[in-house]
């Protein structure tokens, strides 16, 4: 397996410069927020530290840094993490438009500098350690632990090789042209178990979102709207709170990994107890 080169600073500030209304911004972070994914995180963050008030929190890769923000609205101070001036850019405006701040650190996580290790509570990303292969697949998800302090929580974020309606679209996607992410290589819970045992993370488990909402990647009203490039308001006002199954954690697009940094005396966190909370 060769090290992914088609994922560049220059793809992604190609996509994080296209124009976001302040709309969709607010609508993309209430969709967030009532998602499954963010409510069982928020949970297990919860159980582990107590409050969410006061941690520092890192976001790597994280473009706008929707996550952040939704630490940042529950008193966390945190940091985002990108390669591309342009996701920091607009990072800063999706920022300034809900009325928070960031620390924002243009830095490639693979080359990161002494004074950003060991300094964070929860590193997190959402996106990103897909678009690495090789020895650098495994470079990239240790950075999330060399970010930490001992006891520290490491969430990582990526596509599930198990979900069909991502694996389906995304062949769709590159059969017409229409992928534009560059290299994308999901993963499977066992791979991410060999990741942490080869790093010397024991500590870990796993949630994932709604396997359910996945099909929207092969709703035909959403291909029709991205193949005509149709932008859909949706009012947040008319947002529920998402519903989770125990499948989700198995067969769900997003596949979570969280770990603890081990320290001594450290309890491990343990996942939701609720039956739609499932990990």
């Amino acid at each position: 397996m060769k090290a992914s080169h088609d994922n560049t600073p220059k793809l992604w500030d190609e996509l994080w410069s296209e124009p976001v209304s302040a709309e969709e911004d607010l609508l993309n972070l209430a969709r967030e927020e009532n998602g499954i994914r963010w409510q069982r995180l928020e949970q297990i963050a919860l159980r582990k530290f107590g409050k969410l008030d006061g941690l520092r929190v890192i976001e790597i890769g994280a473009g706008a840094g929707t996550n952040a923000a939704l630490m940042a609205r529950r008193g966390a101070n945190v940091t985002i993490l990108d390669y591309s001036e342009a996701a920091l850019r607009r990072a800063m405006e999706f920022f300034r438009r809900i009325n928070l701040t960031a620390e924002l650190v243009c830095q490639d996580v693979l080359s990161l500098p002494a004074d950003l290790l060991g300094r964070y509570d929860i590193s997190m990303s959402f996106g990103l350690t897909e678009h690495f292969r090789g020895e650098e697949r495994l470079r990239i998800n240790k950075a999330h632990f060399d970010l930490l302090r001992p006891g520290g929580m490491a969430v990582i974020s990526v596509p599930n090789k198990y979900n069909p309606p991502y694996r389906l679209f995304k062949v769709a996607a590159g059969l017409v042209g229409a992928w534009k992410v560059g290299g994308e290589y999901p993963y499977s819970r066992r791979e991410l178990s060999r990741i942490c045992h080869l790093i010397g993370i024991t500590d870990f488990g796993f949630f994932g979102d709604s396997f359910f909402t996945s099909f929207r990647f092969v709703s035909p009203v959403r291909a029709i709207q991205k193949l005509l490039k149709i932008k859909s308001i949706q009012p947040i006002t008319g947002l529920k709170k998402e519903k989770g199954t125990p499948i989700d954690a198995y067969f769900g697009y997003a596949l979570v990994l969280y770990a603890t940094k081990w320290a001594p005396g450290i309890r491990r966190c343990e996942p939701p107890k609720s039956r739609n909370d499932n990990c």
